[in-house]
């Protein structure tokens, strides 16, 4: 069988991995833009800031490990079109025949029609090139001022990198508050300030109606006119569709895939950030930009061209962070969200410590659960804490997964040591809050 991958990200990395493994015989090719194979893209912000030295140190594994695994690597090179009928792929160096077609093709970053944004000075954060880029820049210039403009989880990285670094740094946000897909007000607030404690200040409600210099000097927001030597748009990724739409393949916002991940063409498979999914919460088709998400998508359309049905589930989007000292954890719909869909809520929170009350270190831990009032599910969590995050956002989406209740998680069995966690975790307390009210 002769499977080719388009994308050398990590959605089409670890599908080339996951299929060798269930097939020893396949020929599989992989055709990349980049030079190399996977990647860390999450990794890059810490590459700026310089707690990772070099850029290359978030390349997974080098393009020899793939070869060893007799996957045949086409880096540096570009799919052009997919021809259905005759099955191949056409590339700027030659036709590839597949009998198997995985589209892994990512996102690019989407940068808004600003005055002035191809000016020097003015980047974005989604590639190797990227951040080499920027890192150049920032040796060449020492920059003092930086300004970012969108304040969604690279925006944020982005900021706090810079901050590190000794800018002074403005985060402009058109919507009212940070983390707006991820958050509610309410909890975007704790973030907020606990940011501006590191000297991030932040502009909402607004938008960059200029970038002003080249190389850049000022950013242009509305009357005001804000000092930056350097400018990081972050306003978001657009799913890489356009092959697969030349191809005559459905396509909305994201590559239409059934429940096994197959296009409108069956023997055709879209993967990763291109994707079109299902929401878990509501129903809906929604794009689940996560490099966890792209792993499993990776392994299920593995096990479907090996032959063993497997269904991609609907996804929570559960999601982590870091922003200086702020662990962020969050999955499933928020509360503000759910008014637009018209979907009934009860919500359970609770500010604590991440220890008992007598044993000292604890840390803050604000805890926010969002239950549907219909079947008394739980469908999303807002966590932000000074540490131990990731385990509980982890076991509630677990749970969320699993179709649990209100009831699941105030009764739910959970362990408890004085120097790692209170008796009655915060978790089952939001839970009891919620619970109070139905």
């Amino acid at each position: 069988m002769r499977i080719v991958v388009i994308g050398s990200g990590t959605a089409g990395s670890n599908f080339a991995l996951f299929m060798r493994k269930l097939d020893r015989k396949a020929e599989i090719t992989v055709i990349g833009k980049e030079e190399t194979m996977q990647y860390s893209p999450c990794a890059l912000p810490h590459v700026i800031s310089g707690v990772i030295e070099k850029p290359e140190d978030v390349i997974v594994f080098p393009n020899e490990f793939y070869e060893k695994q007799r996957i045949k690597l086409l880096l540096n090179t570009e799919a052009k079109k997919i021809d259905r009928e005759r099955k191949v792929v056409v590339t700027d160096k030659g036709e590839i025949p597949y009998d198997k077609l995985v589209i892994a093709t990512g996102s690019k970053a989407f940068v808004p029609p600003i005055k002035g944004v191809e000016n020097e000075g003015v980047f974005t954060l989604k590639s190797l090139e990227d951040v080499r880029k920027i890192k150049e820049f920032i040796k060449k210039r020492n920059p003092k001022n930086a300004v970012v403009i969108g304040a969604g989880l690279i925006g944020l990285e982005g900021a706090e990198a810079f901050a590190k670094l000794g800018m002074k740094v403005t985060v402009v946000e058109l919507l009212e508050h940070l983390l707006p897909t991820m958050l509610d007000k309410d909890i975007a607030k704790i973030v907020e300030e606990n940011m501006r404690k590191y000297g991030v200040d932040f502009k909402f409600g607004v938008g960059v109606d200029e970038i002003i210099g080249d190389p850049v000097e000022k950013v242009k927001v509305g009357e005001e006119e804000i000092d930056a030597d350097i400018v990081l748009v972050a306003t978001g990724v657009r799913a890489n569709v356009e092959l697969a739409k030349e191809a005559g393949l459905e396509v909305n916002r994201g590559i239409v895939v059934n429940e096994y991940l197959q296009t409108s063409d069956p023997d055709i498979y879209a993967i990763g950030d291109c994707a079109e999914v299902i929401d878990a919460v509501t129903g809906k088709r929604t794009l689940s930009q996560l490099g966890t998400s792209a792993v499993r998508m990776a392994k299920v359309a593995a096990e479907n061209i090996a032959g063993r049905n497997v269904k991609f589930r609907p996804v929570f989007n559960t999601a982590i962070t870091e922003i200086f000292d702020l662990e962020i954890g969050a999955f499933g719909i928020t509360e503000e969200r759910a008014k637009k869909e018209e979907i009934e809520v009860v919500v359970g929170k609770f500010r604590g410590s991440t220890k008992p009350e007598y044993y000292p270190g604890g840390k803050p831990i604000v805890v926010k659960l969002i239950f549907r009032k219909e079947d008394r599910r739980l469908i999303g969590a807002q966590i932000v804490g000074g540490e131990r995050v990731w385990g509980r956002i982890m076991t509630l989406s677990a749970l969320a997964q699993k179709g649990a209740t209100v009831e699941d998680v105030v009764y739910l069995e959970t362990a408890y040591a004085p120097p790692i966690s209170p008796t009655i975790d915060p978790i089952t307390i939001a839970a009891e809050m919620a619970m109070r009210k139905l």
